[in-house]
C-alpha cells in the first residue's frame, strides 16, 4: 500500500475534523498490532489460572465464591496495566513533537483526544475484561457453579467502568502534565492507596472506585463490593460509588478535551 493510500479522504468539519482517520489509527494501534492478543492472553491466563487453582484444586474453597473472586482479580490488576499502557498516549506525543505534527494536519484537538479515549477504552474492555470474563464463565459452568448470565454480564460492566476510570484519569493527566512521572504516578498511587484513604476518610467510599471491586475497609468478605455482589446475586450495597465513578469518567474526559484546546505546542 502506498503512503498516500493510507489515509482516506473524508469531509468532516468542526470538532469532527479528522476524527474518522484518527479513530482508525487508534483502533489499528490495538487490533492491527500484537497489543490485543498479548493483553488478551495475559489477562485471560493470569485471572483464569488463579481461579482454576481455587475452583479445581483447593479442598477448602467454596466454589460459590468463584464469581466474586473473578471480580476481585479482574478489578484490581487490569487498571494498573491500562495506566502503564496509556502513560505515553498524550504526554509522550506532546514531548516528542508528534502531537504538534498531527495537529498541523486537518485534525481537531477534540478528535485527537477522542482517538486516545475511545479506541483504547474499547480495546482494554474487550481484552482485559470481556474475553477473560467469557473464559471464566465457561470455567464456572464446567465446575457447576456458573452464576446467572445476566448478573455476570452486569458485573463485567462494573469492572469495565472501573477500568475506564483509570484510563480516562491517565489521559486527563497526560493533557495536564508535561512529565511522565506525574501521569503514571497519580493513578498508580490511587490504585494502591485507596484503602488507606478510605480508612482515614470513610466518606470517600462514595467517590473513589474502590468499592466497585472491593469492600470498604472493615467490611466482611466481598459482600460490600458492587461487582462481586452483582455476580454472586447478593443484596447490593449502595450504587452511589458506581454513579460517581461514571460521572468522574465523563468529567476526566471533558477536562482532557477542554484543556487540550488551550495548549500550545
Amino acid at each position: 500500500m502506498s503512503a498516500n493510500s493510507e489515509f482516506e479522504l473524508r469531509h468532516e468539519e468542526g470538532w469532527r475534523r479528522g476524527l474518522g482517520n484518527m479513530m482508525d489509527a487508534g483502533f489499528a494501534a490495538w487490533w492491527s498490532t500484537n497489543l490485543w492478543w498479548v493483553q488478551t492472553l495475559m489477562w485471560t491466563a493470569i485471572i483464569n489460572v488463579i481461579l482454576a487453582g481455587l475452583v479445581w484444586g483447593a479442598e477448602t474453597f467454596d466454589p460459590q465464591e468463584a464469581p466474586a473472586l473473578f471480580a476481585l482479580f479482574g478489578g484490581l490488576f487490569p487498571p494498573i496495566a491500562i495506566t502503564i499502557i496509556m502513560q505515553d498516549a498524550v504526554v509522550g506525543e506532546k514531548l516528542s513533537g508528534t502531537a504538534a505534527w498531527v495537529l498541523s494536519k486537518p485534525v481537531s484537538r477534540t478528535a485527537f483526544i477522542l482517538s486516545k479515549l475511545v479506541p483504547s477504552g474499547v480495546g482494554a474492555v474487550v481484552t482485559m475484561t470481556l474475553i477473560p470474563g467469557a473464559v471464566a464463565y465457561l470455567q464456572f459452568a464446567l465446575a457447576g457453579v456458573a452464576p446467572d448470565p445476566l448478573s455476570f454480564i452486569l458485573g463485567l460492566g462494573v469492572l469495565a467502568v472501573n477500568l475506564l476510570y483509570f484510563l480516562s484519569l491517565t489521559v486527563m493527566l497526560g493533557v495536564l502534565a508535561n512529565n511522565r512521572a506525574a501521569v503514571i504516578g497519580v493513578p498508580l498511587a490511587l490504585a494502591f492507596g485507596q484503602q488507606y484513604l478510605l480508612s482515614m476518610i470513610p466518606p470517600l467510599r462514595y467517590v473513589l472506585p474502590w468499592t466497585l471491586v472491593l469492600p470498604p475497609p472493615g467490611g466482611e468478605g466481598l459482600s460490600g463490593a458492587i461487582a462481586a455482589s452483582i455476580m454472586a446475586g447478593q443484596p447490593l450495597p449502595t450504587l452511589i460509588p458506581l454513579y460517581v465513578v461514571l460521572g468522574s469518567i465523563l468529567l476526566f474526559s471533558g477536562i482532557a478535551v477542554w484543556r487540550f484546546q488551550h495548549q500550545e505546542f
